[in-house]
């Protein structure tokens, strides 16, 4: 009987570290598979509702400049070889005020999960934004890449020419040289940017493009938009994640062995 329980006693923990080992892997391998609804739902812009200018977009939140002379479009758009999204707005210049569309998408669980650790990508045909000496200025023409989570919010800034990163207390920009009036496929990788600025990772998050008008860059703009596409890749905030499942894994099995 005493023998028994000498065997028990030395193969209960090596049962233990079996498990916990078993759930580590477990865990890492989950990391790199994701078979729910992708990140980003609508990805093409294909789904609407309505007919001619009173179509709108089904998934996508709209959400526009407060002004009375406000006018824009959100049309879909077979342009230069590509099905497309296309976004024009009007500055009149009444107030100097900036005019903007804005579509959003809000995300948490899997979805953010599974975006956090994928590189983003999205064909874009702008124009000149005027924005590379002063990005914000009343003549540019700006589209973004933003997320929100309530506490941190990120833009990705596509300038003409200029390029880096700047960082203001919860807001970080990164600003993306991008070639005008062509099509080009551009890359943003949202998780890489929260560990860059040591930001945990967030629970809930607004996913949105943005195209604004500053006040004194009078008439029309339009912007195309076009297939956005999410890779997951081994950013450093996914491996991250999951050093510290399996760092914690390897704590419980020291206390185990500590314990014999």
């Amino acid at each position: 009987m005493k023998d028994i329980k000498r065997l028990r006693r030395y193969f209960a923990p090596i049962s233990v570290i079996i498990l916990v080992l078993a759930g580590g892997f477990a865990f890492l391998n989950l990391q790199g598979t994701y078979s729910g609804p992708p990140p980003i739902l609508d990805p093409d812009f294909k789904l609407w509702t309505g007919t001619g200018n009173a179509s709108q977009l089904i998934v996508w939140n709209l959400e526009t400049t407060n002004l009375a002379n406000m006018q824009y479009t959100t049309t879909s758009s077979d342009f230069h070889g590509r099905d497309a999204l296309r976004l024009t707005l009007f500055q009149s210049g009444i107030g100097t005020h900036v005019a903007y569309l804005r579509l959003s998408e809000t995300m948490d669980g899997a979805r953010l999960a599974a975006l956090m650790n994928s590189t983003v990508g999205l064909w874009v045909f702008k124009e000149p934004c005027n924005c590379d000496s002063s990005p914000f200025g009343k003549g540019s023409a700006l589209f973004a890449v933003e997320t929100n989570d309530g506490i941190h919010t990120l833009s990705f800034v596509f300038t003409d020419q200029r390029q880096g990163t700047v960082t203001l207390l919860s807001h970080r920009i990164v600003f993306i040289p991008t070639p005008s009036n062509q099509w080009i496929l551009e890359f943003v990788n949202i998780g890489r940017e929260y560990w860059n600025a040591n930001w945990g990772a967030p629970q809930v998050l607004t996913f949105s493009l943005i195209f604004s008008a500053g006040g004194g860059n009078l008439g029309w703009h339009t912007i195309y938009l076009a297939n956005i596409t999410t890779q997951r890749s081994a950013n450093q905030l996914g491996l991250a994640a999951q050093k510290v499942a399996f760092q914690l894994a390897l704590r419980r099995i020291s206390e185990i062995l500590l314990n014999v």
